[in-house]
């Protein structure tokens, strides 16, 4: 999901990056869905579609054809794996490889959804000012574009935080993280992995910074409205929502 990185953001975690959100999918799932209800076929775009694993939903909500963008190499080998595991899906999904904006020139002309959970803040503004334009153009009239954003909603610090331990077989992996602010639209995230063995002892360790643009909710529709898309009036969670275009 590293749309806004010229390296590989994800490199420090992509290995274990399908368990870190295993317990999450569920919710993600069904928060996404009541928002986007059933796809008439169609494509649906995946924007910073990580590992794929909010794929399968959205070829059971309906589409005739997926486009998963994800610039990240590290994450495409998930992503990659995640689609060859299933003959439909392969069948149905176009990997595309290319960060934003330049990832727009590759996906079709008409869409029937959008997806972009937890990265529209790695996109600068003249490229999210793009993205808008683009979704007002190719996305069909009535069609959702689901956001989740990511923490914080303003420019401010967050100490070292526990995000919790997940445990796969006899290994665990615990994650944390902390942001500081670098100036009045911009934190820099710096996010820690920590694998330790059955006993507590610390088998590997990697941090990775990358730098984030602070988005609300209201800043994002009022971004987006002046492309013809308003927040849909109802669905959604304190951090999940839909503009629909009108």
């Amino acid at each position: 999901m590293s749309l806004g990185m010229s390296d590989d953001g994800y490199a420090a975690n992509s290995e274990w990056y399908a368990a870190l959100v295993a317990s999450w999918q569920d919710d993600n799932d069904s928060v996404v869905g009541s928002l986007l209800g059933r796809i008439e076929g169609g494509a649906i775009v995946d924007i910073a579609s990580g590992v794929g694993t909010g794929l399968p939903l959205l070829r059971r909500l309906g589409a005739e054809r997926l486009f998963a963008v994800e610039p990240s190499a590290s994450m495409r080998a998930g992503l990659m794996t995640t689609v060859a595991a299933d003959p439909d899906l392969m069948a149905r999904t176009t990997v595309i490889a290319s960060p934003l904006p330049q990832a727009l020139n590759e996906l079709p002309d008409h869409w029937s959804a959008v997806v972009m959970l937890n990265a529209i803040g790695h996109l600068d503004d003249v490229t999210r000012t793009a993205l808008w334009a683009a979704t007002s153009d190719r996305l069909r009239a009535g069609g959702r574009f689901v956001i989740s954003l990511q923490p914080p909603d303003a420019v401010t610090t967050i100490p070292w935080t526990d995000f919790g331990p997940v445990q796969i077989g006899e290994r665990r992996v615990a994650t944390r993280g902390q942001a500081e602010p670098v100036d009045d639209a911009h934190v820099v995230w710096t996010m820690e992995w920590t694998l330790t063995d059955a006993v507590g002892e610390v088998l590997d360790q990697r941090r990775a910074s990358h730098p984030w643009r602070v988005l609300s909710r209201a800043q994002i529709g009022d971004e987006a409205a002046e492309y013809g898309l308003s927040p849909a009036e109802e669905g959604g969670t304190a951090s999940f929502f839909a503009l629909e275009k009108r």
